[in-house]
């Protein structure tokens, strides 16, 4: 790239760049083990289903805090399956050697199982882990849900932690011999009975925080304390739930380190609320302080102090989704929000009301949040990235990431594997500079299942940070003019009943970008669509749609006159996954143009919407170069033919990544790449009277 920007700088080429966008490439996947513990079967209840197989809810490996990525090392929890087993395990894998293997320790400790009983699965004893580089130690909190010493004295509470300076030990040397033995407490003299949802957090400094619920739903204190490299300190309260009623409740969400601060974000569960099923609100607080105690100075939302422990919530509120999007007399918010705060201070949290997908998000220097629930809001894990926010989830069982500029609402899919057989039950995910770590565990039968680790490569930009124009024409604003001018409907009226009042079907759906879709699209249906352009140029098309069935699902697809035939839809294995099926190396003219799309394969795919994505645009300053030198073909399927008066050019094509492809002199005015990879190409030409630069298209 260094190369390329050297041309344009030597010649003053501007490179004209709208946008960028956030790329992921999945760069390494391992399997961990083939015998992760899954709660299969029935859901238990002592009176309808006594012999059922769990509580709450089937998943337990991988859950919570359960993964951890420090000194080129990962480490993940998890418990081995099937239900007969049910120890504690901890596998590390070296990420910086290619050949290494994943190494395992299992533990002596087994699930306690619902209410001590080992053949019922409790969804609630997660299995949390940090290590601290200060004194390279791995912490590990699991298996509680709010147990009393006198109904469980040896597993109420359950600790392990390894002796100093083995979290990165050779391979050979990583085994149980490593961990203390099982302790109940973090420092002795502390309370830790009754503690649920444990999980580590590490500080920039390598210190760790903990934290956990002493209490249960509706009637909770979130405790933390702190961990120096040495000892950890005593418990501190910041949430007092415990209060009075009617205001005794407790809280659902997670606390990050971000950018320096330690984040607080969200929801509330009272005790006695006749308003709201289960959740409501949205809630902030902060503190700048390392490592976290309850003396640190905290604030709201808008920066003025917070006095800790909170008592009444409503001190810092920031939201009430639940009245914002609730569509029931009572609405119902179940998880807790995910969140993420950019280095630019841009706040973006999501949460689900009545299964309606909701984004709050502020850009640093405002004050009032904007939220939405269309434009695909997703839901899963959050992350920032640069000037990005994005979302990792699952969708039909695949790694679906989505992503927004942060301070907006406008999500794209970037990433969906469609064409690995494999698919996962549930995952979690941690983000390191430019690496995501997704943990999953594969969908398959049984008590025992595979677990995968899945890396991601993050990068800024398409072309290495150049980025292209893109003209975006939602599938339901096709031309005005009605049947055979604008579209051809086979069926009379709107049989989506939404957006527009003729024949063409058109449907809500939230996962949409502007919120619906074109639906019922039969075969030989088409609509048409008049757009303009600011400026002439090859383009690659776009179709963005949703396929969940067919790998054959065609169209035709005419611009401009010229038809394209039988243009494959790409499969996305769920009606509510839009992706884009893509056709480089059009030209589109300066002003208006038309593209049409008919539908071949009956009722196979949801368009969604249109794009046009140009390539970069160079436009040239500089008048070195005899301005009679033009080639043609161009797009090409191979020959280029150059028509100059300067003889014998010298000249270079290079990759849009500044790699030279071919070089030499023009002595027979043409440049071959036919044996070449399809795409957009520079090439630069020099002679006595200068120098210039072309841009390619190989198709």
């Amino acid at each position: 790239m260094k190369l390329l920007y050297t041309i344009y700088l030597s010649l003053f080429f501007v490179v004209i760049v709208n946008a960028q966008q956030l790329k992921v490439t999945l760069e390494a996947e391992s399997i961990i083990a083939d015998n992760a513990l899954f709660f299969d079967g029935t859901k238990y209840d002592a009176v309808t289903n006594p012999s059922g197989n769990y509580r709450f809810g089937r998943r337990i490996s991988p859950h919570g805090d359960c993964i951890d990525v420090i000194g080129g090392f990962v480490f993940v929890t998890w418990y081995r399956g099937g239900m007969d087993d049910r120890h504690l395990m901890l596998s590390r894998k070296n990420l910086e050697d290619p050949n290494a293997d994943w190494v395992t320790i299992e533990f002596p400790h087994q699930h306690i199982g619902f209410q001590g009983n080992p053949n019922v699965g409790d969804s609630h004893n997660i299995a949390a882990i940090a290590i601290s580089p200060i004194d390279e130690t791995i912490h590990i909190l699991y298996d509680m849900h709010a147990y009393s010493s006198d109904d469980y004295p040896d597993d109420y509470f359950n600790y392990s932690v390894s002796i100093p300076n083995t979290a990165f030990v050779p391979d050979s040397d990583f085994n149980l011999s490593l961990f203390n033995p099982k302790q109940d407490f973090l420092k002795v003299g502390q309370n830790y009975e009754r503690i649920t949802y444990p999980s580590i957090h590490r500080a920039g400094d390598g210190s760790l925080v903990v934290r956990f619920r002493r209490g249960g739903a509706g009637n909770g204190d979130i405790f933390m304390a702190s961990y120096d490299g040495s000892s950890w300190s005593n418990n501190w309260l910041y949430s007092d739930g415990s209060i009075p009623l009617p205001n005794r409740y407790s809280l659902y969400g997670e606390e990050k380190f971000l950018n320096g601060t330690y984040y607080s974000i969200f929801c509330i569960r009272y005790a006695q609320n006749d308003n709201y099923e289960l959740n409501s609100g949205l809630y902030f607080a902060a503190t700048d302080a390392l490592p976290v105690t309850q003396s640190n100075q905290w604030v709201d939302i808008n920066g003025n102090s917070l006095s800790i422990p909170i008592k009444n919530p409503d001190v810092v509120k920031i939201a009430e989704p639940a009245d914002d999007y609730g569509t029931s007399d009572a609405p119902r918010i179940s998880g807790g929000p995910a969140f993420t705060i950019t280095e630019n201070g841009a706040i973006h949290i999501t949460t689900q009301v009545d299964n309606i997908n909701v984004h709050y998000y502020r850009r640093l220097g405002e004050y009032v949040f904007s939220s939405d629930s269309g434009n695909g809001v997703p839901l899963g894990r959050m992350f920032h990235f640069n000037n990005y926010v994005f979302m990792v989830n699952l969708s039909g069982g695949r790694i679906i990431i989505k992503a927004t500029p942060e301070g907006q609402n406008k999500w794209e899919t970037i990433y969906y594997e469609v064409t690995d057989s494999t698919t996962f039950k549930h995952f979690n995910a941690v983000l390191k500079e430019d690496k995501l770590y997704v943990y999953l565990m594969e969908n398959t039968p049984g008590d025992a299942c595979p677990l995968h680790l899945q890396v991601f490569n993050l990068s800024d930009g398409i072309f290495n940070g150049v980025t292209p124009v893109r003209i975006t024409i939602e599938a339901e604003d096709y031309d005005e003019g009605g049947q055979d001018v604008a579209y051809y409907d086979t069926t009379e009226g709107n049989l989506g009943g939404e957006y527009r009042t003729d024949d063409v079907d058109i449907e809500a759906r939230a996962t949409a970008s502007n919120g619906y879709v074109v639906t019922h699209f039969k075969g030989n249906e088409w609509m048409q669509y008049t757009f303009q352009v600011d400026s002439a140029g090859i383009y690659t098309f776009n179709l963005i749609a949703a396929n969940p069935n067919q790998d054959s699902s065609i169209v035709d697809v005419e611009i401009n006159g010229v038809k394209y035939e039988k243009f494959l839809v790409t499969r996305t294995f769920n009606w509510d996954v839009f992706l884009p099926s893509s056709l480089p190396g059009i030209m589109l003219n300066e002003g208006e143009n038309v593209v049409k799309i008919t539908q071949r394969k009956s009722l196979s795919s949801l368009p969604d919407k249109l794009e046009f994505v140009s390539d970069i645009q160079l436009v040239n300053t500089s008048n070195t170069l005899n301005q009679q030198t033009t080639i043609f073909p161009n797009p090409s399927n191979g020959i280029f033919n150059i028509k100059t008066n300067d003889p014998n050019l010298r000249y270079s094509v290079l990759s849009l990544e500044g790699e030279i492809v071919q070089q030499g002199i023009l002595t027979h005015n043409e440049i071959d790449l036919s044996n070449y990879p399809k795409g957009i190409y520079l090439l630069q030409l020099s002679s006595d009277n200068g120098t210039d630069i072309k841009k390619l298209v190989l198709y």
